[in-house]
């Protein structure tokens, strides 16, 4: 059946329409974000589950539980009161409700954009690489770290919780000393990770150097 004339280029605007379904990336970009903002004001860590970013999200909302009940526990237990640590924890408060609510925007936009170079690269042949993971710079810890901080989360809240008095016995005979080992602790484990990440990252430059000589 042959199409009229006056149809054709019709048919062809329509197509070429089809062909970019991110002509309005700007409507997408705020129908994206509106959401997700609104979800981080209301709870912290929400706004990065709407997002897909589940890790990062249960790490905002421990993060806040933990915060809030070391507050409450060091604010309401009998021993000689440390003003210093009580301003600490609560300046993270409005500190990491705002940087949640700053991160899940930056991830909106970041999100959106890769999805656009993606069908950008899908529809030129040429697929778009990040270098980073399926969620990019905002991916959070990898299982294994992440199972670890959920369990010594969910031990502190219990803790805190609780109460019980060796607790209380150890933080102010012990407190700075245990304060200083997991620092050094962690200090030590982020070399490491860090040694062990520019190696490999180093060995993935060399092997796609001597792949491009080949």
């Amino acid at each position: 059946m042959s199409i009229p004339e006056h149809q054709a280029p019709l048919q062809k605007t329509k197509r070429r329409r089809s062909l970019n379904p991110y002509k309005h990336l700007g409507l997408l970009r705020r129908r994206r974000k509106i959401p997700a903002l609104l979800l981080a004001a209301l709870f912290p860590g929400m706004g990065h589950i709407y997002l897909g970013l589940y890790r990062r999200g249960i790490f905002f909302i421990m993060l806040m539980l933990l915060d809030i009940s070391a507050l409450l526990y060091f604010s309401s237990i009998g021993m000689q009161i440390n003003v210093p640590l009580l301003i600490i924890l609560g300046l993270l408060i409005p500190l990491g409700y705002f940087y949640n609510v700053f991160e899940v925007l930056q991830a909106a936009d970041y999100i959106l954009s890769r999805r656009r170079r993606g069908e950008d690269g899908a529809l030129s042949g040429k697929p778009h690489s990040t270098g980073y993971g399926k969620a990019g710079p905002f991916h959070g810890e990898g299982w294994l770290s992440f199972g670890l901080m959920l369990v010594g989360g969910g031990v502190l809240l219990i803790l805190f919780h609780q109460r019980p008095h060796w607790l209380q016995v150890g933080i102010r005979d012990y407190g700075a000393k245990i304060s200083a080992v997991v620092l050094i602790a962690g200090s030590i484990i982020v070399i490491i990770r860090e040694f062990i990440r520019n190696r490999n990252h180093n060995r993935r430059q060399a092997a796609r150097r001597e792949g491009e000589d080949e």
